[in-house]
């Protein structure tokens, strides 16, 4: 697996500075959409690792309403989900041990609290109005990673 793993990840460098047309391939597709954004780096993507990963896909999916991106492998072990802007990689036996974290920005933290404790999520910290200025949640996964969601204390509704 680390070496599927380290292969995908010179695909992912090479598909960076290569002039090749497109390959089927998600994960050259998703660094080429990144690189078209004129930046000089974009688009960080996590890399999550778990245990399962059609469960991850599953509870991502169900319990904090993301979407599922795309799959890689046969069996697949390594998925993309999102949810707006928000993508997150997941790996299933690769490097690292779950207890991950990430932070996305947000408009209405409290809102997206109300939809995940419907939805069953494992919810770490409600909402809270931090002393940075933040309002912050965090919630886990299966696996042990956390995602810190955040929204302007101001609770401007732009």
């Amino acid at each position: 697996m680390r070496k599927s793993l380290l292969l995908i990840l010179v695909m992912l460098l090479a598909a960076c500075s290569s002039k090749r047309e497109p390959r089927e391939n998600p994960l050259i597709a998703e660094a080429k959409r990144c690189a078209t954004r004129g930046a000089e780096m974009t688009c960080a993507r996590p890399i999550l690792s778990v245990a399962n990963l059609k469960a991850s896909q599953a509870y991502y999916r169900d319990a904090l309403g993301f979407k599922l991106d795309w799959e890689h492998g046969d069996p697949p072990g390594f998925a993309s989900v999102s949810r707006g802007d928000f993508v997150l990689f997941m790996c299933e036996g690769c490097q690292g041990k779950g207890g991950a974290w990430s932070m996305t920005f947000m408009h209405d933290v409290d809102k997206y609290y109300a939809e995940l404790k419907s939805r069953g999520a494992i919810v770490r910290q409600p909402p809270k109005d931090e002393a940075w200025g933040l309002r912050e949640m965090q919630v886990a996964d299966p696996d042990g990673n956390v995602i810190r969601f955040a929204a302007s204390g101001d609770h401007d509704d732009d």
